[in-house]
């Protein structure tokens, strides 16, 4: 069943990220009911476009890694994506200037305190303004989300997989905000408890279920559901 949902929007006076950028965050990939407002977004039928699946992030996660596969094959079984994999451990600045011929750049969940040490070693963190610039989305999945805040406060204390060294690494600083992601597997009735007592209270939160997003198209941000806004200083 496809879940109908109001969308909120919020004007924003400024962004972290100068120039223009198409970003569309998720808590767990683009599940079915999220298909037609992220075609609304891009303003065009998703059918056949080429992304770039990066899935650097769950690669450090323990124990089995086939869920990255069968997000991939998702993508494309599903959504009738072209999609090939792009490992940044194995690339270079001058080889990510294969990402230009993509449509979308897709990144993958896991650990994001890692994921934004790898951007930086291999250049992608340097790349990727110029890709939003050309007009390529940015689709982030869980990690892939929680990578563009500054801090990565909430990767640090992350209930289930904690990975408190993100705090020294930091995020990319694309999105004046922290994701957090809260899957259905983790969701517990007290959880947005949990997170308001943990988080960082000077910086202000997304809380995104799967099945909800978020979407920043330059100044314009959207929200996809019932998002949970804990707001700075927000007790």
């Amino acid at each position: 069943m496809v879940e109908l949902f109001a969308v909120n929007e919020d004007v924003r006076g400024s962004s972290p990220c100068h120039g223009a950028m198409k970003l569309f965050l998720t808590s767990s990939t683009i599940t079915a009911n999220l298909i037609k407002p992220f075609e609304e977004f891009i303003g065009r039928s998703s059918l056949d476009m080429k992304a770039a699946f990066i899935p650097d992030a769950g690669l450090k996660t323990p124990g089995d890694k086939s869920w990255i596969d069968q997000e991939l094959d998702e993508l494309a079984t599903d959504l009738k994506w072209q999609v090939d994999k792009v490992t940044l451990a194995n690339e270079n600045i001058k080889s990510l200037e294969k990402l230009f011929a993509y449509d979308i750049v897709y990144v993958n969940g896991g650990y994001s305190g890692y994921l934004a040490e790898v951007m930086r070693k291999s250049g992608f963190a340097k790349k990727l303004p110029e890709l939003l610039a050309k007009g390529i989305i940015y689709v982030g999945s869980s990690g892939g989300s929680m990578v563009l805040s500054k801090v990565q406060d909430a990767a640090s204390f992350y209930f289930g997989e904690p990975e408190p060294e993100a705090l020294e690494i930091g995020g990319l600083g694309l999105v004046d905000f922290e994701f957090y992601p809260m899957h259905d597997h983790r969701w517990t009735p007290d959880l947005v408890k949990k997170i308001k007592e943990k988080r960082n209270k000077k910086l202000k939160y997304y809380l995104v279920r799967d099945g909800q997003a978020i979407s920043l198209d330059n100044d314009t941000l959207k929200l996809y559901g019932d998002v949970v806004i804990l707001e700075q200083d927000d007790a």
